[in-house]
């Protein structure tokens, strides 16, 4: 099968687990935000989840990164019996350094909390310190897990890897649905241990199935393979604290501002995050392992080809996503959110910081995606100096718009904007990731037809807009959106192939007999 159709093949898959994982996240969200609304309660909350949020997501992004080139070399270059070594030691390591880190956060969580809120009240001081206590648990699950998903990765296990995600969301609405009028805020603890839990379980299932698998209890590892996982990983964390700086920093920020700023713009960053997982990070999750092999081969046309396809399908994903959430935003918000405590004041406040951070979801996603490339390549040097200037620029822009113009709860986005564009620039100035051989004719070819078609679809969604009459209930939002999104798809997707830069008569190879993925 021709590569390009594996990759997109595989993203859809990927793609697809991860819409059900990131709507059952946004289920969860809505679901907080009903019960709690933009309140003193909800900030609490996720003032106690900022720290185990941030380890969680730095194991998802070290087990794509650093793991999945880490077990394809292991499996290109030696037997059996050493990948499964690996396997050990890095589930053994990080169990014992993972269980330390919870014990230890877990009694520093009072002045964990007063550090990153020091504008709250006693009252909530209190109670996001005893819910800290119990997040921080969560991380030894999901550390492990993250080392078996990536494992399936590098095997091109993507369908239970992906939806795993979408398990534990369901164990967290679950949880908030039937406990919440008995548990309050603890319900969704609950929720989240009980389903990083299955997601562990459900791993750990497919791997018994499907190998031979053979864990030992070794603590101890030696080789090139290591050396770089070690190089990869050390660049990760660093990467990840310089994120939870800018992620801190912003709460403190945010906790002056007035009450339930600090979660509308958790749920704004949030939604955006997820969007470029979903529509970004799946294409680069299938075309890791690939990528990996490349460099492990030291295929250098292979390398370029399959990075040029990843940035050529996030494009084709990510380009009318970005149109529709900035011309209807409003309407995304009320519909998502709109329920309970969730007021249409906090709509109002929600909707403009979602506005604000979708401005970001193009640059934000070649960013990750460059990430994919440069763990590749091994090059965790280059990554961490990016991240480290791309966060440094990020901070000193928020504390511009917001302590310097006043601009309020929009600055934090916007500062978000501007250091992710600077950072974008740097990359193609600096050549990072062999960028020039890339980012080119072709690439530059399909990147104008693809501005070409989004533009034509915000016009025909503008124009639709003056034409269909503004919804007033939340059904009528919905068929609004459909109708808007649709017609926008069908524009958007009907210019490319009129363009000749979607080849929709190879769409029917995607899919051959014998399909394993």
């Amino acid at each position: 099968m021709n590569p390009k159709h594996q990759m997109l093949r595989s993203s859809i898959v990927v793609g697809f687990f991860n819409l059900l994982g990131g709507l059952s996240g946004i289920l969860v969200d809505t679901s907080i935000a009903a019960n709690l609304g933009l309140s003193k309660n909800s900030d609490a909350f996720y003032v106690a989840y900022t720290i185990p949020y941030i380890i969680t997501n730095l194991l998802a992004a070290t087990g794509q990164f650093s793991l999945v080139p880490f077990f394809a070399s292991l499996e290109s270059g030696h037997d059996e019996k050493e990948v499964w070594r690996g396997f050990s030691y890095v589930v053994n390591v990080l169990f014992a350094g993972l269980g330390s880190i919870a014990v230890a956060c877990a009694v520093a969580s009072p002045w964990v909390i007063r550090g990153i809120a020091p504008g709250f009240t006693r009252p909530q001081l209190e109670l996001a310190t005893q819910i800290s206590r119990w997040l921080f648990l969560i991380i030894v699950p999901a550390g492990v897990a993250e080392v078996l998903r990536s494992f399936l990765f590098s095997r091109h296990y993507f369908a239970l890897s992906t939806a795993t995600g979408f398990i534990r969301n369901v164990a967290v609405i679950l949880f908030i649905l039937l406990g919440f009028h008995r548990y309050g805020p603890y319900s969704i603890v609950l929720g989240y241990m009980v389903g990083y839990l299955l997601q562990l379980l459900a791993l750990g299932f497919q791997i018994l199935v499907c190998f031979p698998a053979r864990y030992s209890l070794t603590l101890t590892a030696s080789g090139e393979s290591f050396r770089n996982l070690r190089g990869a990983g050390t660049a990760q964390v660093a990467g990840a604290l310089a994120w939870q700086g800018v992620v801190v920093v912003e709460r403190i920020i945010a906790s002056f501002l007035p009450a339930g700023t600090l979660t509308a713009l958790n749920y704004g960053y949030k939604i955006l995050g997820t969007l470029a997982e979903l529509l970004g990070g799946s294409v680069g999750t299938a075309a890791l392992p690939a990528l990996s092999r490349a460099v492990a081969a030291k295929n250098h046309e292979e390398q370029r080809r399959t990075f040029r396809d990843t940035l050529e399908l996030s494009l084709l994903f990510l380009s009318p996503m970005a149109v529709f959430c900035l011309m209807l935003d409003h309407n995304i918000i009320r519909l998502v959110f709109e329920r309970g405590k969730f007021t249409p004041e906090a709509t109002e406040l929600l909707a403009m910081i979602f506005f604000y951070y979708s401005l970001s979801l193009l640059p934000f996603a070649f960013l990750r995606l460059l990430n994919f490339c440069l763990f590749a390549r091994r090059e965790p040097g280059v990554y961490f100096r990016l991240s480290l200037f791309h966060y440094s620029s990020v901070l000193i822009f928020d504390l511009f718009y917001v302590g310097v113009l006043r601009m309020g709860p929009k600055g934090i986005p916007l500062g978000f904007l501007t250091g992710s564009l600077i950072a974008c620039g740097l990359t193609i100035q600096r050549n990072l990731g062999d960028l020039d051989t890339t980012l080119d004719r072709v690439l530059g070819r399909f990147a104008a037809k693809d501005v070409a078609a989004a533009l034509l679809a915000a016009l025909s969604v503008w124009g639709l807009r003056a034409w269909v009459a503004p919804p007033s209930t939340a059904s009528q939002d919905f068929v609004y959106l459909c109708v808007l999104c649709g017609v926008g798809s069908v524009v958007y997707f009907a210019v490319l192939a009129a363009l000749r830069a979607l080849p929709v008569t190879q769409l029917a190879l995607l899919w051959p007999r014998g399909n394993g993925s």
